[in-house]
């Protein structure tokens, strides 16, 4: 074989459907063989005894299949996997969820795409558990070979599924950020995909299909105090690349930061039932790192986002002031009745066709439909 592709699946439960998973990469071995690529699975398996693999969803002794284990007691994935990446000998990684699978004929799609361009990453087509392909990075309608971080809105995916060029993950320093509960991809996601070299997305391609099989157990599905719900942030907002970075690159990823990670927070504590006994939901505490928070993302843009919608930016600026959850609550129905001119509009009108406007990207969202750019094969029975 003169290729090779390791996929890595970390586990922490063995009632994780990894079996599922395993196969799904598996069966692609001939046709990647007849290409000259060798295909390899690595589980991982994350704080687990010993006996773990006599539980139904592992299977010994498979070809193509390893076994390792990571004890490291932390519940985050980004311990097994910068294990399995500083162990790989491979040409190409895959990381690939315990609970998700890839579809038929994914790699070699993904792998003829980094070939062609001598890609550093493709990025996967992503089915979510809903069956609909992700409209995620914000790609252009004219589908270019290879990406532009800023014009083809990379900020906006976080998370390196795909097949990854080792020797480009090792020249970046690649690894997942460890010690934090959650985000643990997004700064090395968003310095592989702005420092790296070239970029791709495989047009048409098969896709990685995400599941919503891991049940409520899910590291993601709990709500934190946002200190360590953004425990993330802290290692973005440290990274040399970063505040090294143009002003157009800071402003697109602070741009990201508030509209997707920071709304997203505050409305889903707003969202929330009140939990009698439990630490609350929204307090000054909350309202004063909001604050802090909000205030170091806008010093990252340079001060200002100017293509930061109406909406988006009260909401912003209001919930520092909010001293608890019932105001908060407040705060997210305003938001919700805004309308669509606080949705389209910029605090400045004349902004608000700037490159990142929401105006901007809903039209080109219509192109992008039109042109076919996250079109993809039907989703795997």
């Amino acid at each position: 074989m003169t290729q090779s592709i390791e996929v890595v699946i970390p586990v922490h439960d063995p009632a994780r459907p990894v079996a599922r998973g395993i196969a799904s990469v598996l069966d692609q071995r001939a046709a990647l063989a007849a290409r000259g690529v060798d295909v390899h699975v690595t589980v991982v398996l994350h704080n687990l005894a010993a006996d773990s693999l006599s539980g139904p969803g592992f299977q010994t002794g498979v070809d193509g299949v390893t076994y390792l284990s990571h004890s490291d007691g932390v519940a985050s994935p980004a311990g097994p996997r910068n294990y399995a990446l500083g162990r790989s000998g491979a040409a190409y990684l895959s990381f690939l969820d315990s609970d998700d699978y890839l579809e038929p004929g994914s790699l070699l799609a993904w792998w003829e795409v980094a070939e062609a361009h001598t890609a550093a990453a493709v990025i996967a087509p992503l089915r979510t558990p809903a069956g609909n392909i992700l409209p995620s990075p914000r790609i252009r309608p004219s589908k270019p070979l290879v990406l532009h971080p800023l014009r083809d809105g990379l900020a906006y995916r976080s998370v390196p599924y795909g097949l990854l060029r080792r020797e480009s993950l090792l020249a970046l320093g690649f690894g997942y950020t460890e010690g934090v509960p959650t985000g643990e991809d997004i700064e090395p996601t968003l310095r592989l995909w702005f420092r790296s070299g070239a970029i791709c997305y495989p047009y048409g391609a098969p896709a990685y299909r995400q599941t919503d099989d891991s049940g409520p157990a899910r590291v993601t599905s709990s709500i934190r105090p946002l200190q360590q719900e953004f425990a993330w942030l802290e290692h973005l907002l440290a990274a040399d690349w970063l505040q090294q970075g143009s002003t157009a690159e800071r402003r697109a990823i602070a741009h990201k930061i508030l509209r997707v990670h920071g709304i997203g927070a505050l409305l889903r504590r707003a969202d929330a039932p009140d939990s009698p006994g439990r630490a609350p939901l929204w307090d000054l505490g909350e309202s004063l790192y909001w604050r802090g928070l909000a205030a170091r993302v806008l010093s990252l843009a340079g001060g200002s986002i100017p293509s930061i919608s109406r909406r988006d930016a009260t909401l912003i600026q209001a919930a520092g002031s909010a001293g608890d959850l019932r105001q908060l609550r407040v705060l997210a129905a305003e938001y919700r009745a805004s309308g669509r001119s606080g949705e389209l509009l910029t605090p400045r009108m004349l902004d608000s066709l700037s490159g990142d406007s929401i105006i901007r990207h809903y039209v080109s969202e219509r192109l992008r439909a039109a042109t076919g750019v996250f079109r993809a094969p039907p989703a795997a029975p």
